[in-house]
């Protein structure tokens, strides 16, 4: 077994074993039948109906990715690429962040896409996805400031951890070795064969970022991530009223928490298990939920939600190798007329 072999396993039983020790500091002290009896009480017709805006929602990230590839001069299927989309929520639940690397090495591979061109514009599209997310954040803010008072303090240790870690010496003395270093190697080292090579594919980068951004279709990009983005959230609100205890709590307090679950997800587990269900936990704890019943909501939703999205991702993984494509892909020479125009 190779040491990259090694690592990876390494890498996937950390992320695993902090998502585990998260859910055990989250329901050590949970009486599990108890927990079991709200559960069983949910309406699972209500939770089945919210799945499909979760598929709707990874169906428009598809989309959006797809523009973003023909952006550069590359037409492939789009069922190739939704299916890859799919398939990379999926993969992220073996291992974290992997599927994002899968995503664009499978469509690289049946495609005939050069990574580089797939994962640029992935990068570009991940992008648009966090900036969404901190909007979100922004936006609940904004309509319910006291929810984030409240929340900071009784979560003090989440918020002191936060301050020490931007107040932390070690983070700004790293980031100024970081900038001093990389500005050393680019002028001191510039005719360094390794430095030639990433100054070779930053000047390929640049050029693509231009093509990216003179793109046709900004304006479907933006409605394609507003519309992703409302699918999600409508994905999760529609859960509250499977329970009786959180189906009078309205709209805005259904986006504050959803809000706060998408900063959970940002943590490095497999599939934010426990961070999410934390993250949805003390936020609904605030808001007047049991904690018992804020455990129950959190388990059934994500444990329905996580097993949708494996299921969607395997099927499309298995469809991937029968979606009839061109023999050869005549993006290439679209992107060098491209070139020729610039």
């Amino acid at each position: 077994m190779n040491s990259k072999r090694i690592q990876d396993i390494l890498k996937t039983l950390l992320s695993l074993a902090l998502g585990v020790i998260i859910m055990w500091l989250l329901y050590r002290k949970t009486n599990i039948s108890e927990l079991w009896q709200i559960v069983k009480s949910a309406n699972f017709g209500i939770i089945a109906f919210s799945l499909i805006f979760g598929l709707l929602g990874n169906y428009l990230r598809g989309l959006r990715w797809e523009l973003f590839i023909n952006s550069l001069g590359y037409n492939p299927k789009r069922a190739s690429i939704v299916y890859a989309t799919f398939g990379n929520y999926a993969v992220n639940f073996l291992l974290p962040r992997a599927g994002d690397i899968w995503r664009c090495g499978i469509v690289t591979k049946y495609d005939q896409i050069p990574f580089s061109k797939t994962f640029e514009t992935f990068f570009v599209d991940k992008i648009l996805d966090i900036l969404a997310g901190i909007v979100l954040v922004i936006i609940s803010l904004l309509l319910y400031i006291d929810f984030f008072v409240s929340y900071f303090h009784q979560n003090s240790g989440f918020g002191a951890s936060l301050i020490k870690i931007f107040t932390s010496f070690w983070l700004y003395l790293s980031l100024i070795l970081f900038i001093g270093g990389a500005f050393l190697l680019f002028t001191c080292f510039k005719n360094n064969p390794f430095v030639k090579k990433i100054n070779s594919f930053w000047q390929t980068v640049k050029h693509d970022m231009k093509l990216i951004s003179r793109m046709k279709s900004k304006r479907k990009i933006i409605l394609y991530t507003i519309f992703a983005w409302l699918s999600f959230y409508v994905y999760f609100y529609i859960c509250f009223y499977a329970f009786d205890f959180t189906r009078n709590l309205g709209p805005l307090i259904g986006w504050i928490v959803f809000a706060m679950s998408n900063v959970g997800v940002a943590v490095p587990v497999q599939g934010g298990v426990g961070t999410w269900h934390f993250m949805v936990i003390s936020s609904l704890v605030i808001f007047g939920v049991t904690y018992e019943h804020a455990s129950a909501f959190a388990g059934a939703v994500f444990t329905i939600q996580s097993v949708w999205i494996i299921l969607l991702g395997v099927i499309a993984i298995l469809a991937l190798p029968h979606v009839k494509r061109k023999k050869k892909n005549l993006g290439l020479q679209v992107m060098e007329n491209q070139h020729k125009q610039l």
